[in-house]
């Protein structure tokens, strides 16, 4: 009988609490925050990574956009449309159904020039330019380091579908010296 209790004891002492915690862990992870490494500078200085030795980790807020709306100037991680199993980091700047014309120093929407106040947004567009469509349930994606950004401007499949995105990037956490909210806002 004392040896019963004491597996029992043992039981609900340690492992019962311990499977608790994991799974409680597990089910926050998958959806409600997450890490994510960025290793390039596409983002830079919002997100200071620089190369994939000098990376950067970011907290995933996956409530934000999966109960929220997606909104143009939030920083988001999705799935990359030309390989899935690849995660991207981009500022929303296209929302479904707008005409995105980029030129060398200016971002235009339906027309209207995009009035981009936040300091670290680059001030050139770099030599990827041209007029896009967003169709409806995408998003036009481009970096911050838009002269050395990966984004809709150059991709095969230009737009990102609201299924492919993971959560909003919310906050750095590495390196220790850039801890802080990441803006969300390009006006």
């Amino acid at each position: 009988m004392k040896q019963r209790k004491k597996k029992q004891g043992w039981f609900t002492g340690w492992i019962l609490p311990i499977f608790i915690g994991a799974v409680i862990a597990f089910g926050v992870r998958t959806c409600v925050v997450s890490a994510a490494r960025v290793p390039s500078a596409s983002m830079y200085p919002t997100i200071p990574a620089t190369s994939p030795t000098n990376f950067s980790y970011i907290a995933v807020n996956k409530l934000a956009t999966e109960l929220g709306q997606i909104h143009r100037g939030e920083v988001v991680v999705f799935h990359y449309p030309d390989d899935p199993s690849l995660l991207y980091v981009k500022r929303v700047v296209g929302m479904p159904g707008d005409t995105i014309k980029v030129t060398e120093n200016a971002v235009y929407i339906d027309g209207k020039k995009l009035n981009e106040q936040n300091p670290d947004i680059a001030k050139s567009n770099g030599a990827e330019v041209g007029t896009f469509h967003v169709p409806a349930g995408h998003y036009f994606m481009l970096g911050d380091n838009r002269t050395n950004s990966e984004d809709s401007r150059v991709w095969v499949h230009k737009y990102v579908a609201r299924s492919a995105i993971v959560g909003q990037a919310s906050f750095v956490l590495y390196p220790l010296n850039k801890i802080g909210g990441i803006a969300q806002s390009v006006n």
